[in-house]
């Protein structure tokens, strides 16, 4: 009777509206990481289109609305032109979302942008040198990415084999198996040990993410 009323209550903590929240969330966030990223990527072909927009005549405006067209960049220049309508300059608008974006690219970017619109003027070559350098980037990301996803499969196997161990454990019985499986204390232990697992591989992956940016 006891294991149904905690498996009942597990069931409905699984399903509860903060857990539904809490998925909806993570999506989210996992959506907008694999946006930067796209961007990211794509940022030396951006470039290289907006120089060759400038050397066709375009202004700086024009030439990096039709360099992103359908592509990544498309939404934040959408929201860029936005704010340079409302008032606020370009380079200002390209800084405020090169801050929200957190990546060397974007920077790079928002330097170009800046010394193209209030220093050195739309120069083609300038930005024809920052999509040589995002390349060379772009190079270097996807090396690493290869090695982090050999690193997150190391955390899985690591996070995996504790509970392959204690399955073992399980399916041999014993006094062990017994206490985990009916008395309150086992249950602590194994909700203890899920949580301990969730936070360790939660904090392993943020240490390979935060090494890609």
């Amino acid at each position: 009777m006891v294991r149904i009323v905690v498996l009942l209550a597990l069931a409905g903590v699984l399903t509860s509206p903060a857990a539904r929240g809490l998925y909806r969330s993570w999506r989210h966030r996992r959506h907008e990481r694999a946006a930067v990223e796209a961007r990211s990527d794509r940022m030396g072909d951006f470039c290289a289109a907006v120089s060759r927009r400038l050397g066709g005549g375009d202004t700086l405006l024009q030439a990096l609305g039709n360099a992103a067209g359908d592509g990544p960049m498309s939404g934040p220049l959408g929201q860029i032109a936005e704010e340079h309508e409302r008032g606020v300059t370009l380079s200002r608008a390209v800084q405020r979302w090169a801050a929200r974006e957190q990546t060397s690219d974007a920077a790079l970017l928002s330097t170009a942008v800046t010394l193209a619109s209030d220093r050195v003027g739309a120069q083609p070559q300038l930005f024809d040198r920052v999509a040589a350098t995002s390349r060379a980037r772009a190079d270097m990301t996807a090396e690493a990415r290869v090695q982090a996803a050999q690193a997150r499969a190391s955390i899985w196997v690591v996070a995996v084999l504790p509970w392959a161990v204690a399955l073992a454990l399980l399916a041999e019985g014993g006094a062990a198996a017994q206490v985990l499986t009916s008395t309150p204390l086992g249950w602590f232990c194994v909700g203890a040990a899920l949580l301990a697992e969730l936070a360790g591989v939660a904090w392993m992956r943020a240490l390979v993410g935060r090494a890609l940016r």
